[in-house]
């Protein structure tokens, strides 16, 4: 048994190293667009907003979003200082927040759904700091269905077909974005840890 079936099988993403390495080969569907390192962005020729996180669980509040190629190089030597190596970041293309509709985590457990979200236009940690709304039930899925383009809704369900009692993090945009054709929504997590 191949490790994505061992995860798939146990229904259940139960640490971030699983997360990242089904996050890597694109196993949730839609993504930003995503590169390992400062070269690799160089190389593809990107050059608007840089987004940097941590694959070892650095604190979300070191998340940064929106850089310039010097900022990052900045930043990176600045993570470097606090003994945060580069080998354990990865970057992402920034999100057109100015277009967001929804974002937050939604679980289904037993077919009830449960949704904490936010309409605030900024990164999720951040808006999610403003206004955090939660509801459940048929109202919650009435709400995702409502902003999710039909493509990015039918990945959501996929996901919640295999992996039925995780929270799915997620962000919704008026319009299409990521990696895929005719999808809204980025899926930035599925866990259970």
């Amino acid at each position: 048994m191949n490790r994505i079936e061992k995860i798939v099988g146990s229904g259940k993403v139960s640490n971030k190293k699983d997360y990242y390495f089904l996050y890597g080969i694109g196993f949730f569907g839609n993504k930003p667009l995503t590169w390992n390192s400062l070269e690799e962005i160089k190389e593809s020729g990107w050059n608007k907003g840089i987004c940097i996180r941590s694959k070892q669980g650095v604190l979300r509040s070191k998340t940064v979003f929106d850089l310039t190629m010097k900022e990052a190089i900045n930043y990176i030597e600045q993570l470097k200082k606090e003994g945060i190596k580069k080998e354990s970041l990865t970057f992402n293309q920034s999100m057109p927040n100015e277009e967001l509709r929804i974002q937050g985590e939604i679980i289904r457990s037993k077919e009830n759904y449960s949704l904490t979200y936010t309409t605030i236009k900024k990164a999720m940690n951040r808006a999610l700091e403003e206004e955090t709304l939660y509801t459940e039930g048929l109202t919650a899925l009435s709400l995702v269905r409502e902003n999710l383009f039909p493509s990015s809704y039918e990945d959501l369900q996929a996901l919640f077909d295999i992996f039925p009692d995780s929270v799915i993090e997620f962000s919704s945009y008026n319009v299409a974005v990521g990696n895929l054709k005719n999808r809204n929504t980025i899926l930035w997590e599925v866990r259970n840890y």
